[in-house]
């Protein structure tokens, strides 16, 4: 994710108060990055097993702790 992108979705998350998003985005032909939408719920059970519990046992972790501030 090109730098500048990431930044935006900082951005986001931090102006609507949100500890995680799951982001949608589409690249053109260009390689332009366009924002689709910000999902409250991301799906990734189509990914093994490991990894899944992976991400399920971080996002846990992170909306138990908190952004720090």
């Amino acid at each position: 994710m090109p730098a500048p992108v990431r930044a935006a979705v900082i951005a986001y998350l931090h102006a609507y108060g949100l500890i995680f998003g799951a982001f949608d985005f589409a690249l053109d032909g260009n390689g332009t990055w366009w924002f689709l939408e910000c999902n409250p719920n991301g799906q990734w059970a189509f990914v093994d097993g490991p990894t899944s519990r992976a991400v399920t046992r971080a996002l846990a972790d992170t909306l138990q702790k908190g952004v720090p501030t």
